[in-house]
């Protein structure tokens, strides 16, 4: 495998990252762009005006006060809310919601030596 690195470095110097080669971006980009067209006897204008709306309200939407949610203002996926008070380790803290019914269970002494 070692002629693998070799190809890998040589490529990379002639065709630059090979993420500017990929096709896939620009073909995301265009179907965005399509999904603006509503009068198809004229695409390019329903382009440019579904582009032009959507640049507006995202301008727009930056200006809106902090207790409404957008794209802009919504916190990451990683990031904590330092609002929020956790007590004890944060590992333990969930926000998750069970599936299906609640059920106790409710283990005798056997049971519990059994799983040990």
């Amino acid at each position: 495998m070692v002629h693998l690195t070799i190809h890998l470095g040589s490529e990379a110097r002639i065709g630059c990252p090979i993420y500017y080669r990929w096709m896939y971006p620009i073909e995301r980009f265009l179907g965005k762009l399509k999904s603006y067209v509503r009068n198809r006897s004229r695409p390019e204008g329903s382009i440019a005006e579904g582009y032009i709306v959507e640049e507006c309200l995202t301008f727009c939407s930056l200006y809106f006060s902090e207790h409404v949610k957008t794209r802009h203002n919504q916190l990451g996926r990683n990031e904590l809310d330092e609002n929020i008070l956790n007590e004890g380790l944060n590992i333990f803290n969930t926000n998750d919601r069970a599936l299906g019914k609640r059920e106790v269970k409710i283990f005798n002494d056997d049971t519990l030596i059994k799983a040990h």
